[in-house]
Order: C-alpha cells, then sequence, then structure tokens
C-alpha cells in the first residue's frame, strides 16, 4: 500500500514549509491550485514527473523548481519521492522573477543560493514554532523570504540567457530582496549586478527614476507591511524603522512624508481604527 503525506512543517509569518512523502507505486496526483502562491520545491529522494504546457518534466534527487501555484498542475510521484516545499505570497516576487501561472521553472543546482536556501529551510522547519518570539518568526521570515528571491532571481537569469540584460528591472528585485538591509546602498546594488554606478544611475534615469528613490520607497512599502499587520503590533515605530533598513523612528517619519505617506503613528491608528 503506498504512502503519502502533505504536511506544514512550520510556518513563519506568510511563508510555509511543507513536504510531501510518497510511496513508489503512487497514481497520478496534482498540485493544486492555490491562489497568489509561489513555491520553491526541492527533491530531496526519489523523482517526479511534472505536466506542463511543453511536455512532462521530470526532476529527480537534488533538482529543484518553482511553481506559481496559480494554476492546478499534475504530477506523478516516481520511486520513493520527497519533496520540501518553501512556499510564500507571490507578491514578493513581484516583477520578472516570478514564474507565470502553473509554469514549472526547473532551477539548476549549481545555482549559488539554492543549497543554502533549502538547507536553511531545512534546519528552521525543525523549531518548534510556539517558543519563537515575534521577533524571531519575523526574521526566519524574511530570511525565507529574501533566499527564495535570490533563487528566483537567479534561475529567471539563466532561463533569459541571451537576451538582453535589464539593468533596472535586476536591480528592482535586488533591492526588493534586500530593502531592510540597512547598509544597501546605490554602489552596493551596482557591485552585486556587476556594474558601474554610473551604469546602473543611467538605466534609473532612463525610467525616470533614481536608485536611492527606490530604496527609500521599497524600505517606506516594508514598513507599512508592519504597521498595518497585528503581529507586529508589539514592535515600536522606532524598532520597525530599525527592521526597514532606516536609522529608526524618525528617519522612517521623513522617508514617508518623502513618498507622500502618512506618518507611521498614523497608518497603525488607521489600520488599529
Amino acid at each position: 500500500m503506498p504512502v503519502t503525506r502533505a504536511r506544514t512543517l512550520a510556518m513563519f509569518g506568510s511563508v510555509r514549509i511543507r513536504e510531501f512523502v510518497a510511496g513508489r507505486d503512487d497514481a497520478r496526483s496534482r498540485l493544486d491550485r492555490v491562489p497568489g502562491l509561489i513555491g520553491l520545491h526541492s527533491v530531496r529522494s526519489g523523482s517526479i514527473d511534472i505536466g506542463s504546457p511543453s511536455g512532462t518534466v521530470r526532476l529527480a534527487e537534488n533538482d529543484a523548481f518553482l511553481l506559481n501555484h496559480d494554476a492546478t498542475v499534475l504530477t506523478s510521484p516516481l520511486k520513493r519521492l520527497r519533496l520540501l516545499s518553501i512556499v510564500l505570497p507571490a507578491e514578493v516576487l513581484a516583477g520578472f522573477a516570478a514564474p507565470a501561472p502553473g509554469e514549472i521553472r526547473p532551477v539548476s543546482p549549481s545555482t549559488s543560493l539554492l543549497d543554502p536556501a533549502v538547507a536553511f529551510a531545512e534546519r528552521a522547519a525543525v523549531v518548534d514554532a510556539d517558543p519563537v518570539s515575534t521577533f524571531g518568526s519575523y526574521y526566519l521570515e524574511r530570511l525565507l523570504q529574501e533566499m527564495v528571491l535570490g533563487v528566483a532571481v537567479e534561475a529567471t537569469r539563466a532561463a533569459a540567457a541571451g537576451l538582453p540584460p535589464d539593468h533596472h528591472r535586476d536591480a528592482l528585485n535586488l533591492i526588493t530582496a534586500q530593502a531592510s538591509d540597512p547598509v544597501l546602498s546605490p554602489r552596493g546594488v551596482a557591485e552585486q549586478l556587476r556594474l558601474s554606478l554610473r551604469q546602473l544611475q543611467r538605466a534609473f534615469r532612463a525610467q525616470g527614476a533614481t536608485v536611492e528613490r527606490e530604496i527609500r520607497r521599497s524600505r517606506v512599502e516594508h514598513a507599512i507591511g508592519l504597521l498595518t499587520d497585528p503581529a507586529y503590533d508589539r514592535l515600536s515605530i522606532e524598532e520597525i524603522g530599525r527592521y526597514s533598513g532606516l536609522s529608526g523612528g524618525s528617519s522612517l517619519a521623513r522617508a514617508m512624508v518623502h513618498e507622500g505617506r502618512r506618518a507611521p503613528s498614523e497608518v497603525r491608528r488607521r489600520r488599529e481604527g
């Protein structure tokens, strides 16, 4: 009798770590449609066939793929499959890093962040979620989100090899992933993309924007997410400013004014009202 089990191993905010285990003779099954979610799935043992518009994709041990769960996907577990999944909101992979609904995007084993992301998820999954503080859960959520985004960006670059580079698009995705890092700067973004600062600034000017403004905007959006989420009510505005890559509450207030947003205290008060 084949054994099939899907279960959630751990949850940290919006990120869920799941495991799917199947026996050798399991029949054809499916990955159900769950709107608004994207998963990074890693085959830890066995293999699996997955249907796609271009045909069947077979993935073996140590292979990985990204899947937009906005569409149902047919699968056939083979041998003794164990699939580890990091599932998160699609908005985290906003822009070119996000697969299309139902798209199976294989991730090369040589992708530099793949092994660290999977290993981190494996270790996080054994953490007893109850004793984890709000702060600890927040950091685990952010780390998992940023790791999956890094994997997605690198996998997308590989898939788009041979196409003209889009420095503005690449920078936006990098900034989204690292906005809460207080040391992130235009020069740091340029170095990570192997561009000169002048090249990066030119790419943003062509879009009527600046790198500095995009970093500030991303930090403000991150802070608003914390201010409007009841899970982070224990965080002071000073702490939210620091956790959003700024020096504190005063710099957060100034950044929000520059972005045409309400004051941090008002954003929180309106949510509570």
